[in-house]
């Protein structure tokens, strides 16, 4: 924000205080100075105004905290009583259809102005704050937006068909030119100002080709409003038009003070432009402002800024802020005026105290006392699970939220969550799966050279609820390698192990989007759907461009995490030697490892300790139709050694169990 030292001084006597001084006052007080810039006639400030203060995007608003900051005297200017013929009402009318995307508009009428240039000291202003002059009409209108902080609009009056002024949301397929001769395709999102046939302007952010004031107007129609600033955003950023005024929108303006701007700019029109004031203010106010209270503990600003200071002395410093300070039960309530909406809860008040009693008088302390408290349980186990997949090869990664679509329809994610394709044209997707973005960086590390790849993230997704519904949201457990699938799989057994050894990790083979076929399975964590796991297909390989194929997997993390904390059980090492027998059997091509595992743990057998997979072979010595699955199983005595002969009782059963239940024969 550029801040003219020759303008400024109309409002606040700053003339004999350099500029170097000001400036670092203006820091102080939280307008932070970019640069200091001298003219042939002028000194410029340029002020850093945060967007919670849009009230300081104008001369007046920098006047008003330069004054309460060093005391000095604030004069606005003086809005006389200003001469009006005729009725305005008589004339024109205004109304709003979309009262939600303008809570108020006024229009003032002049008729029988002279439009020409503007006199030299309005022109040097303007050219000092970065402003070219147009005419005069057009240049109070941007020299009461930098002195107010209100943009206007001036419409040639005569232009307006019907001489009617209606608010309303744009029709599909409405066109507009703007005043810089932007062509610019309206729709239903977009706020307009439309006369009795078509749209004159774009709400806050341009006025139209077809009505701007030209040298021929004599009669113009002043708009002072105030907009929806999401509204203006939206629609500014789809049309790519950008102006002073929709900057201001954008951060919100004075409700109340835009009928004095109003003023203003009729008063400087009128002197320098001539003509007659109709009589009134055209002015629909969806509903009137209502002034908030927000009440401040004196001590508890001492408290949060770490000195005292007096009570007297916070009711003075809010007091020169204009916020009407008064004592109330000893709590000091403030009436928030209309230009500090930033002022909403005490420790806004206590800012406000503490930026013009000094920031430098915060003490420093050589050390602060901080509790520490134990790690919670689900911090402790995202760090176990981090230690685990470290250990098993897996290096963390750090992916972005948003996707391409085909990228999630790769993993059968048909509906997903859409950012508006003109805000964000690629990359749009919130992520249903980590997947896709694991496989990205698969890809850069394969272009740096980095062939064998083994990533993990813990991060949030964002699966598609139902249309105009918010989206899910969880965190899963993604990974993905370039090694065997098996790894994958130990990886997860081993998670799982970790955060609850209690709970048990199960694949039921399954077909799934995005993997190959016979090579994919869903994850129940406990009989409950969980996740998936497979090999991706040749078609997702194809297309993220990677020269290996890759194992993925995901998994419900926050569904893990809620049985961790479970409190492990202590059993003894085992006193006597376990005995291991090793069984290859044949089997029908689709009998699932699943199904050899249950009819083997079906076999009640006290001495059983454990059951592996070990491998599955498919030759010319196998059988048609058949394949040759090979499993370890482990006995062990809790009393006493167990024998040989025992063992192969133990495994007799077993065998006989698995001829009767899936027709297998042992392999010799």
């Amino acid at each position: 924000m550029n801040i003219s030292l020759n303008w400024l001084t109309d409002y606040v006597d700053v003339a004999s205080i350099p500029a170097e001084e000001l400036g670092e006052r203006c820091m102080h007080m939280g307008l932070n100075l970019e640069e200091i810039v001298s003219t042939d006639s002028d000194i410029v400030l340029d002020l850093e105004v945060t967007s919670n203060r849009p009230d300081c995007l104008c001369h007046l608003g920098v006047a008003r905290e330069v004054a309460a900051a060093l005391g000095l005297e604030y004069r606005p200017p003086v809005l006389p009583d200003l001469p009006a013929t005729g009725s305005a009402a008589e004339l024109a009318s205004v109304e709003v259809l979309a009262p939600d995307l303008c809570p108020r508009y006024t229009a003032r009428i002049i008729r029988g102005v002279k439009v020409g240039p503007s006199p030299s000291w309005m022109v040097e202003r303007l050219a000092a704050v970065g402003v070219r002059s147009v005419n005069n009409i057009v240049d109070v209108t941007n020299y009461v937006l930098f002195e107010y902080a209100q943009p206007l609009h001036s419409f040639d009056f005569d232009k307006l068909d019907g001489r009617r002024i209606i608010v309303r949301r744009a029709e599909e397929g409405e066109l507009l030119v703007s005043i810089d001769e932007t062509k610019c395709k309206l729709t239903p999102d977009m706020l307009v100002i439309a006369d009795a046939a078509r749209p004159v302007a774009i709400a806050g952010v341009m006025g139209g080709l077809n009505t701007e004031v030209t040298e021929g107007t004599a009669n113009v129609l002043l708009e002072a409003a105030q907009f929806d600033p999401l509204s203006i955003r939206h629609t500014s950023r789809k049309l790519q038009l950008m102006s002073e005024s929709n900057y201001r929108f954008e951060r919100g303006i004075d409700p109340v003070r835009l009928e004095e701007a109003s003023r203003r700019a009729c008063q400087l029109i009128l002197e320098l432009a001539g003509g007659e004031l109709a009589e009134g203010l055209l002015d629909v106010w969806a509903e009137p402002w209502q002034a908030p209270t927000v009440k401040l503990r004196p001590e508890r600003t001492d408290k949060l800024l770490g000195y005292e200071i007096p009570p007297e002395r916070q009711v003075e410093i809010l007091d020169r802020l204009g916020l009407s300070p008064r004592m109330d039960g000893g709590k000091i309530a403030c009436t928030i005026p209309s230009h500090r909406a930033d002022l909403t809860r005490e420790a806004d008040l206590i800012e406000e105290v503490a930026r013009l009693a000094g920031y430098d008088r915060i003490p420093v302390y050589n050390s602060v006392e901080h509790p520490v408290r134990p790690m919670d349980v689900n911090t402790r186990a995202r760090r176990d699970v981090g230690r685990v997949l470290n250990a098993a090869g897996f290096d963390e990664a750090m992916t972005y939220t948003f996707i391409d679509r085909e990228e999630a329809e790769r993993f059968g994610f048909a509906d997903v969550v859409n950012v508006d394709p003109l805000v964000r044209k690629t990359n749009n997707t919130l992520r249903p799966t980590l997947a896709p973005a694991l496989l990205r960086a698969v890809k850069t590390n394969q272009d740096a050279g980095n062939g064998a790849v083994s990533l993990y993230e813990i991060a949030a997704v964002f699966p598609f609820v139902g249309a105009g519904e918010l989206p899910g949201e969880y965190v899963e457990l993604g990974l993905v390698t370039t090694r065997e699938l098996r790894e994958l799989r130990g990886a997860l057994e081993a998670v799982v192990e970790k955060v609850d050894p209690g709970s048990r990790l199960e694949l039921v083979a399954k077909d799934l989007a995005g993997l190959q076929p016979g090579a994919a399975a869903e994850l129940l964590l406990d009989g409950e759907p969980a996740g998936r796991i497979g090999m991706i297909s040749a078609e997702v390989q194809d297309a993220c461009g990677l020269e290996k194929p890759a194992a993925v997997a995901s998994l419900h993390f926050e569904a893990l995490l809620s049985r961790a904390g479970a409190v492990r059980t202590y059993r003894p090492l085992a006193k006597f030697p376990g005995m291991q027998r090793d069984l290859s059997i044949l089997v029908d091509e689709d009998v699932t490892w699943r199904r050899i595992e249950q009819t083997v743990l079906a076999v009640d057998q006290p001495m059983r300790e454990s059951l592996a997979y070990v491998t599955t072979y498919r030759g010319k010595q196998i059988p048609a139709g058949r394949k040759s699955v090979t499993l370890t199983l482990t006995y062990r005595k809790p009393d006493g050694t167990l024998r040989g002969e025992e063992a192969d009782a133990q495994v007799a059963q077993v065998v006989e169990s698995l001829k009767k239940t899936l027709s297998a024969e042992l392999r010799t």
